[in-house]
């Protein structure tokens, strides 16, 4: 063993000196990888006493490649209201502005999907893009991770892909979890919520697991919908929402002043929805 050391010791002084980098790796008589959905773990045969050197950016081991990195993810299901009140189906909101909508994000990450995750129909038809907040679980003004997701008809929100859990890089803790859109109020989940792999959060059937309860949703015949009128995107509906909408109307395509969200901005987006909403703010 020593000898074998000493000899790959000074094989690899000409590439130091070199300046090369060189990527993690092991030289043995076997291994393999496996993975299960978005757990993939590397491994090798190797010495049963696994240790691990490092100076500077190179490590050595004894025959193992130690890194283990698992992604949490979390399975929200909201409602929107402005969609909501006006349904193709009872139970399922609208998904006017499907056709309309841009392959990347509005939000600030601008995450991608590709044009066939809008040709979806039914309950499982994109509705638009929304926005998921893992926040610190004793801070909860802090924002811990933030990503771009898909919303669904039935209020399931997804992954770019259309159908996959929505995937984070934080290590699984207990979170706070926001959802925010454009033009509605946001919501938050009453406490930290334990985020592994696939975690449910369901915003939409009990106003007791939203932050504020009651005064952050509305009420949709036992649904319970984050609030729409919010043109600005302030975290309040005011009267000046309604001034702004108001000189946008007659306009139409994918617009924050359109509020039920049928790809057009109409005076019953004033009187049916920021009329009854201004007063209302996010609760968090």
């Amino acid at each position: 063993m020593k000898t074998i050391l000493t000899i790959l010791s000074f094989l690899l002084l000409p590439l130091f000196g070199m300046g090369q980098s060189i990527d993690k790796f092991s030289i043995d008589s076997g291994g393999a990888s496996s993975s299960a959905g978005n757990i993939e773990i590397f491994y090798t045969i190797g010495e049963v006493n696994v240790q691990e050197r490092s100076v500077g950016n190179i490590q050595v081991s004894e025959g193992f490649i130690n890194p283990l990195n698992l992604a949490i993810s979390v399975n929200p299901k909201v409602f929107l209201e402005g969609p909501f009140m006006n349904p193709a189906t009872a139970g399922l909101m609208n998904d006017d502005l499907r056709t309309m909508l841009s392959t990347t994000s509005p939000y600030p990450d601008g995450l991608t999907t590709v044009p066939a995750v809008f040709t979806v129909t039914g309950s499982d038809a994109i509705v638009d893009w929304i926005l998921v907040e893992l926040r610190d679980a004793t801070d909860r003004s802090i924002v811990v991770e933030s990503r771009s997701a898909l919303l669904q008809r039935d209020g399931d929100v997804v992954d770019v892909d259309g159908v996959s859990s929505v995937t984070f890089t934080s290590a699984a803790d207990n979170y706070y979890v926001l959802v925010n859109h454009r033009n509605h109020l946001g919501i938050l989940s009453a406490n930290p919520i334990a985020v592994s792999g696939g975690t449910a959060v369901d915003l939409s059937a009990n106003p007791s697991a939203i932050f504020g309860g009651t005064i952050a949703v509305s009420n949709m015949s036992g649904i319970y919908a984050m609030y729409s009128g919010d043109f600005d995107g302030n975290g309040q509906i005011q009267n000046s929402d309604a001034s702004q909408v108001f000189l946008l109307v007659g306009g139409s395509g994918y617009s924050p002043a359109d509020m039920d969200m049928n790809g057009q901005v109409q005076n019953t987006d004033i009187n049916n929805i920021i009329g009854p909403n201004t007063g209302r703010g996010e609760q968090y």
